[in-house]
């Protein structure tokens, strides 16, 4: 393929010169999936193989694509249901946020330890700025997505994380930052991030042990009213997803990870919130 070198330089200029208006998402999203079909390839590992070149991407693709734009807020107060539609995992509707994520899966199927060492870089920088000026949300936001789109190894819609990135502490990445947005009681103080963080469980809802699934489900639970769409909408489907999860059972069966004994301290909360 003597072209496809040049292509490639052609696909990322045009990548890094697109605007972040709704009407070039098309554009951006091809581009993108075109550049993950060839650096999550052996035979294409020249291309992309200098550290430099990885740091472009993560700079000048991957960051600005992961970015909460204008238009996403307004999609998420004004039209949730086309938000939720392009945002959540289990959708087929294509986004920059999911090919971005697909991208970084990619990368890390060629260049994991390197891919992992600058998204880890740029996630600190991300969450220290967030620390410093609470006003700067969707740095966090971004840095929520990066680690969503590094951890994951293999998954499915229907089962979640099978397997994670053994470079990326995902549990104390919950702790030290989903953990305590999800406890914060004021719903309307970073919804966007609340429901990143939602998100975030319900993903990774194969990783958390039943203690930790029982120290999540109040919280959940308390999603379950806030008066914004998306987050009652992704509260109620992790909800769902965790209590589908199975564990190994004897005789290679597979059994609820949570019972219903484990359920009854929440049954009056939950149906509450839901109905």
């Amino acid at each position: 393929l003597p072209f496809l070198p040049q292509f490639t330089t052609l696909v990322w200029n045009l990548l890094m010169n697109v605007t972040p208006y709704s009407k070039h998402d098309a554009l951006a999203t091809i581009s993108i999936r075109f550049l993950s079909s060839l650096i999550g390839k052996l035979m294409h590992r020249k291309l992309f193989e200098g550290e430099g070149t990885l740091r472009e991407i993560f700079g000048k693709i991957v960051i600005p694509n992961l970015m909460i734009r204008e238009i996403d807020e307004e999609r998420f107060e004004d039209d949730p249901q086309e938000f939720i539609l392009s945002d959540m995992e289990s959708s087929d509707t294509e986004s920059r946020r999911k090919c971005t994520q697909e991208l970084l899966r990619a990368m890390c199927r060629q260049f994991e330890q390197q891919t992992t060492a600058i998204c880890s870089e740029h996630v600190s920088q991300m969450l220290g700025q967030f620390a410093a000026d609470k006003s700067q949300w969707k740095m966090k936001d971004a840095a929520i997505h990066l680690m969503l789109g590094i951890s994951i190894r293999a998954e499915s819609a229907q089962f979640g994380v099978s397997q994670v990135n053994e470079g990326v502490n995902v549990m104390d990445f919950f702790s030290t930052h989903i953990l305590t947005e999800l406890q914060e009681t004021d719903m309307n103080v970073r919804p966007m991030v609340k429901a990143t963080s939602i998100k975030f469980v319900s993903t990774f809802r194969n990783q958390f042990s039943k203690e930790q699934f029982g120290a999540l489900m109040p919280l959940l639970i308390a999603h379950l009213g806030s008066t914004h769409v998306v987050l009652h909408t992704y509260a109620a489907a992790a909800i769902e997803k965790m209590l589908t999860s199975k564990v190994d059972g004897p005789n290679n069966t597979k059994l609820p990870k949570i019972s219903g004994a484990d359920l009854k301290p929440f049954l009056g909360s939950l149906f509450t919130g839901m109905f």
